[in-house]
């Protein structure tokens, strides 16, 4: 059985609320789960630059379960509303940064364990996710993730996730040292981009500036809330004799998650909200 370990959390200084922990899954776990996905050769995309992706909902990933005994319990403890509020509480802290500067307006939303995102645009999906349709049903919440493994180039600029994503992260199952690149980093935002209010997905790499990054370690869990301004990317991975092997997710909303400005009032609140 796979078991998960919170014991040692790191709370960072960094622009929006991100978790970071260094053993949250044992090097023996991460060694069989690098060998379930390394071994299974079918794909449901090659994106980004060079990342293979086995996404949640295709039949390659129902495949890939069946025979991945290992894989397959990790998602299950994963695919929970537990895990999502343990997670999540994890979340809500305050730094000299200001990283609860927003929270989600989510209200006793249903858990479902079946729904996943789309990974491509459908007509229908876009036009359920906007908010005079998603009004008419009752906020849904879902575990989103894959089974990834990247080859030498692949990166990602800095980007905020999609709009129903309401926490993210990152889960390495393989080492690496610093110069094979393949870093998850953590960018910031200049003050005047800020007091614009607008938070584009991709952003002038003009306005963002990198404030931390994360070397590949098997069994770090680095998780953040997706918040506006969570600008992440990933540096050019260098290395040509293994595959940087992770699994990606997001707790991930049915509709456009809606993101208020916290204040001294609402604050109470954010812990209260889901």
């Amino acid at each position: 059985m796979v078991k998960f370990n919170f014991e040692k959390i790191d709370r960072l200084n960094t622009p929006y609320p991100l978790i970071s922990l260094g053993k949250f899954l044992d090097k023996k776990t991460c060694t069989k789960l690098c060998k379930e996905i390394d071994n299974f050769k079918k794909y449901d995309d090659l994106v980004m630059n060079g990342r293979f992706r086995v996404n949640k909902g295709s039949s390659h990933f129902e495949k890939q379960l069946k025979q991945s005994p290992h894989l397959r319990n990790l998602y299950y403890q994963l695919n929970n509303f537990q895990t999502f509020k343990k997670i999540k509480n994890y979340l809500i802290y305050k730094n000299k940064n200001k990283n609860d500067l927003f929270y989600p307006t989510i209200k006793s939303p249903l858990y479902s364990k079946i729904k996943f995102g789309r990974q491509s645009f459908k007509l229908f999906d876009h036009l359920r996710e906007t908010r005079f349709i998603s009004s008419f049903f009752r906020q849904t919440l879902n575990l989103d993730m894959d089974f990834s493994k990247s080859k030498k180039g692949y990166f990602r600029v800095a980007h905020r996730d999609r709009d129903t994503r309401v926490i993210s992260f990152l889960i390495y199952l393989n080492t690496f040292k610093k110069k094979d690149g393949g870093e998850l980093e953590v960018f910031d935002t200049n003050k005047n981009f800020f007091e614009q209010k607008k938070y584009p997905r991709f952003p002038d790499k003009k306005v963002v500036k990198k404030t931390m990054g994360f070397t590949p370690k098997a069994g770090h869990l680095i998780a953040f809330m997706s918040t506006p301004n969570s600008y992440h990317g990933v540096s050019k991975f260098k290395s040509s004799s293994r595959d940087r092997i992770f699994i990606y997710g997001s707790y991930s909303m049915d509709r456009k998650v809606t993101w208020k400005i916290n204040d001294k009032q609402s604050k109470k609140l954010y812990s209260k909200h889901i």
